[in-house]
Protein backbone atom coordinates (compact mmCIF):
# COMPACT_ATOMS: atom_id res chain seq x y z
CA UNK A 1 0.00 0.00 0.00
CA UNK A 2 2.94 2.55 0.83
CA UNK A 3 4.27 1.61 -2.29
CA UNK A 4 1.54 2.29 -4.49
CA UNK A 5 0.65 5.67 -2.75
CA UNK A 6 4.46 6.77 -2.89
CA UNK A 7 4.19 6.09 -6.85
CA UNK A 8 1.03 8.04 -6.81
CA UNK A 9 2.52 10.79 -5.24
CA UNK A 10 5.63 10.94 -7.58
CA UNK A 11 3.17 10.35 -10.71
CA UNK A 12 1.25 13.87 -9.36
CA UNK A 13 4.32 15.75 -8.62
CA UNK A 14 5.68 14.95 -12.27
CA UNK A 15 2.19 16.01 -13.72
CA UNK A 16 2.74 19.16 -11.85
CA UNK A 17 5.91 19.75 -12.41
CA UNK A 18 5.35 18.84 -16.45
CA UNK A 19 2.32 21.46 -16.59
CA UNK A 20 4.32 24.21 -14.85
CA UNK A 21 6.82 24.32 -17.58
CA UNK A 22 5.16 22.91 -21.06
CA UNK A 23 3.01 25.73 -22.67
CA UNK A 24 4.91 24.05 -25.96
CA UNK A 25 1.88 22.54 -28.56
CA UNK A 26 -0.26 23.78 -30.47
CA UNK A 27 -3.33 25.80 -29.54
CA UNK A 28 -6.07 27.45 -31.33
CA UNK A 29 -7.92 30.89 -31.11
CA UNK A 30 -11.74 29.99 -30.68
CA UNK A 31 -12.83 33.04 -32.82
CA UNK A 32 -11.39 32.26 -36.20
CA UNK A 33 -10.06 28.82 -35.50
CA UNK A 34 -6.47 30.37 -36.15
CA UNK A 35 -3.74 27.76 -35.04
CA UNK A 36 -0.76 28.71 -33.00
CA UNK A 37 2.61 26.87 -32.38
CA UNK A 38 4.29 27.46 -29.13
CA UNK A 39 7.78 26.23 -28.78
CA UNK A 40 11.41 26.92 -27.68
CA UNK A 41 13.85 29.78 -29.61
CA UNK A 42 16.51 31.39 -28.56
CA UNK A 43 16.30 30.85 -24.96
CA UNK A 44 12.52 31.98 -24.70
CA UNK A 45 9.24 30.91 -25.60
CA UNK A 46 8.23 31.69 -29.22
CA UNK A 47 4.67 31.42 -31.15
CA UNK A 48 4.23 31.66 -34.80
CA UNK A 49 0.86 31.13 -36.75
CA UNK A 50 0.59 27.48 -37.93
CA UNK A 51 -2.83 27.37 -39.83
CA UNK A 52 -5.78 29.60 -40.90
CA UNK A 53 -9.31 28.65 -41.84
CA UNK A 54 -9.74 31.69 -43.96
CA UNK A 55 -7.89 31.62 -47.63
CA UNK A 56 -7.06 35.07 -47.43
CA UNK A 57 -4.72 34.45 -44.05
CA UNK A 58 -2.59 32.39 -45.98
CA UNK A 59 -0.11 35.01 -46.45
CA UNK A 60 0.58 34.72 -41.96
CA UNK A 61 1.30 31.32 -41.88
CA UNK A 62 4.36 31.55 -40.40
CA UNK A 63 4.60 34.77 -39.41
CA UNK A 64 6.45 35.03 -35.31
CA UNK A 65 3.83 36.37 -33.36
CA UNK A 66 5.70 36.64 -29.92
CA UNK A 67 9.38 35.85 -30.27
CA UNK A 68 12.07 35.23 -27.04
CA UNK A 69 9.37 35.90 -24.86
CA UNK A 70 11.22 34.67 -20.73
CA UNK A 71 9.70 33.41 -18.41
CA UNK A 72 8.90 35.83 -15.07
CA UNK A 73 6.96 33.76 -12.64
CA UNK A 74 5.02 30.33 -12.56
CA UNK A 75 3.38 30.09 -15.94
CA UNK A 76 3.68 33.59 -16.93
CA UNK A 77 6.34 34.64 -19.57
CA UNK A 78 6.80 38.02 -21.32
CA UNK A 79 8.06 39.65 -24.37
CA UNK A 80 7.21 41.45 -27.31
CA UNK A 81 4.18 40.57 -29.36
CA UNK A 82 3.44 41.97 -33.01
CA UNK A 83 0.14 42.79 -34.57
CA UNK A 84 0.28 41.01 -37.95
CA UNK A 85 -2.97 43.43 -39.17
CA UNK A 86 -1.15 46.51 -38.42
CA UNK A 87 2.82 45.91 -37.95
CA UNK A 88 2.95 47.05 -34.60
CA UNK A 89 4.74 45.56 -31.57
CA UNK A 90 3.65 45.52 -28.05
CA UNK A 91 4.47 44.57 -24.73
CA UNK A 92 3.06 41.16 -23.95
CA UNK A 93 2.40 38.79 -21.63
CA UNK A 94 1.54 34.75 -21.91
CA UNK A 95 -0.19 32.99 -18.89
CA UNK A 96 -1.14 29.51 -18.60
CA UNK A 97 -4.06 28.92 -17.19
CA UNK A 98 -3.93 25.16 -16.77
CA UNK A 99 -3.01 22.33 -19.39
CA UNK A 100 -5.76 23.57 -21.64
CA UNK A 101 -6.15 27.16 -21.43
CA UNK A 102 -3.75 29.86 -22.44
CA UNK A 103 -4.28 33.58 -22.33
CA UNK A 104 -2.18 36.30 -24.58
CA UNK A 105 -2.21 40.00 -23.02
CA UNK A 106 -0.62 42.94 -25.50
CA UNK A 107 -0.40 46.45 -23.38
CA UNK A 108 0.79 49.65 -24.91
CA UNK A 109 1.10 53.11 -22.69
CA UNK A 110 3.78 50.93 -20.35
CA UNK A 111 0.86 48.92 -19.80
CA UNK A 112 -2.14 51.02 -18.82
CA UNK A 113 -4.30 49.80 -21.95
CA UNK A 114 -4.53 46.01 -22.68
CA UNK A 115 -6.24 43.35 -24.31
CA UNK A 116 -5.99 39.85 -24.25
CA UNK A 117 -7.82 36.81 -25.35
CA UNK A 118 -7.69 33.37 -24.23
CA UNK A 119 -6.56 30.17 -26.12
CA UNK A 120 -7.01 26.71 -26.40
CA UNK A 121 -4.59 23.38 -26.84
CA UNK A 122 -5.73 22.23 -29.76
CA UNK A 123 -3.35 18.78 -29.42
Amino acid sequence: MLKSTLAALTLIALATTAFAAEPYGVWRRPEDGTTFSFFRCGGGLCVKVKGVTDPADRKYIGAMVFSGATKTGPNVWEGRVKNLEDGQTYMGKITLNGANSVTLDGCVLGGAICKGESWTRAR
